[in-house]
């Protein structure tokens, strides 16, 4: 399923999407920092991209795991570093991996409906978002403002990223299949 793409494009075109999904999901969190909304929907928008046309764990990789890895470093998450928000980081990687696997699933492996596979994807990504907040919080102490970002925003940037994938999925499909 992790080989799997939605269609096949050159391998020239697969690079230039992977270099500008590289710098969207892990260049733009360190340098934006805020709002979240803009910030989460594009590294959405990026997973989301990458679910589709990326084959394979070392391309998954980078884009699951360094967006929060940025963030954190850029002071994002809470503004200055502390130990506790460094716990969060793990929990980020596997909703991530959960949103790429899901669109994967369901939209590449079963060719089910763009909307519902996003959709059911970003409720995974945010419930698990959320339970693991909610259970780091009785843990550790971290802001409460923190279950709100990790709930229902969640699923906005997610549906945010999926929206704005969604016409370029198309024109990367149009314009570079198997050129």
């Amino acid at each position: 399923m992790i080989n799997e793409r939605a269609y096949e494009i050159s391998k020239t075109a697969e690079m230039i999407e992977y270099i500008a999904l590289a710098v969207i999901a892990i260049a733009l969190p360190l340098v934006l920092k805020h709002p979240q909304l803009l910030v989460g929907s594009a590294v959405n928008f990026a997973l989301i991209l990458a679910a589709i046309n990326m084959r394979g764990w070392p391309k998954m990789l980078p884009l699951i795991i360094l967006p929060s890895v940025s963030a954190l470093a850029g002071g994002y998450l809470f503004g200055v570093f502390t130990a506790e928000q460094a716990y969060f980081i793990p929990f980020i990687w596997i909703a991530n991996t959960l949103l790429v696997l899901l669109i994967k699933k369901l939209y590449v492996s079963q060719k089910k409906n763009y909307l519902a596979a996003i959709t059911a994807a970003g409720i995974m990504k945010a419930g698990f978002l959320f339970a693991a907040a909610l259970a780091l919080s009785a843990l550790v102490e971290i802001p409460v403002v923190f279950l709100t970002a990790m709930g229902g925003l969640q699923l906005i940037t997610v549906l945010i990223g999926g929206l704005a994938a969604w016409p370029v999925s198309a024109l990367i499909e149009r314009n570079f299949i198997n050129n």
